[in-house]
């Protein structure tokens, strides 16, 4: 059994009609334009949690030209795989070898195979295999900076570039100790990596900036409203707030037409 939201009346299985019988409220509508209210203040509210987060993921990627140069220097090296990389004396002749020739004479097994050989302490072998995992490292760098701007996100960024440098740099050690030797194009890599290195360190401290969109919550802006809500602030009191902010952004609204429509009058009248 229900009770009326207006009045309180107890509400029996044969009052089937939409309208309360003890004060005639609709009770399907009823609060309707309170609920709407709330829905959307909460949808407001949502959003303007999660728009820093974006804001941050925008300057961080593509936002300011450091940031742009970052991105461009995080793709480079992807281009130096293609390069020339590894050569070796085989019994047909010199090899040398880039990122594709390397995936064509993978052992039998394929990278199975590179990595049970590795593990049975081929250098050579091994050193393949750190190589393809600084390849797979750039793709994680380049998903992890639009990361790269939280609060812990700068220290990961350069563990990360930490991590792929010394795994190039590891696995061209280990060709060289399996009795090959580097080509020019495992220079350009290493010392592509080593300059993401050091772009990221002086990103670190410089900083990059952020451009934040200002959102609103019922015509305030979010910050003001998350402070009222830390001081405590009623609903009442926030709503009414809400109401001479939204007042105060018609009457500007209706300035701007006021003096548009003034300047179109003047425009008209000069030109006649």
């Amino acid at each position: 059994m229900a009770n009326c939201p207006n009045c309180g009346r107890a509400l029996h299985f044969t009052d089937w009609k939409q309208d309360c019988p003890g004060c005639g409220v609709n009770l399907i509508y009823f609060g309707s334009n309170e609920r709407l209210l709330e829905e959307s203040e909460q949808a407001e509210i949502e959003h303007a949690k999660h728009q820093p987060a974006i804001d941050r993921a925008k300057a961080a990627f593509f936002g300011s030209w450091p940031a742009i140069i970052r991105l461009i220097l995080h793709v480079l090296p992807i281009g130096a795989l293609f390069l020339p990389l590894l050569s070796k004396n085989l019994p047909e002749g010199r090899q040398t070898m880039n990122v594709i020739d390397l995936y064509k004479n993978l052992p039998d097994g394929g990278f199975g195979g590179l990595v049970g050989g590795a593990l049975h302490g081929d250098p050579a072998l091994l050193g393949v295999l750190l190589l393809f995992f600084s390849a797979a490292m750039i793709l994680v760098c380049l998903v992890c900076l639009v990361m790269s701007l939280g609060k812990h996100d700068k220290q990961r960024n350069l563990i990360l570039n930490l991590i792929l440098l010394g795994a190039a740099g590891a696995g061209i050690l280990l060709w060289v100790i399996g009795g090959g030797t580097p080509a020019f194009g495992a220079w350009i890599y290493l010392l592509l990596l080593a300059v993401i290195l050091v772009y990221n360190l002086y990103l670190a401290k410089k900083g990059l900036k952020i451009k934040h969109t200002v959102c609103y919550i019922g015509g305030l802006p979010s910050e003001e409203y998350f402070g009222y809500i830390e001081q405590g602030m009623s609903d009442l009191e926030i709503r009414k707030k809400m109401v001479e902010a939204l007042t105060a952004m018609q009457e500007e609204v209706r300035e701007k037409e006021r003096l548009a429509a003034i300047e179109e009058e003047e425009r008209r009248k000069a030109m006649k």
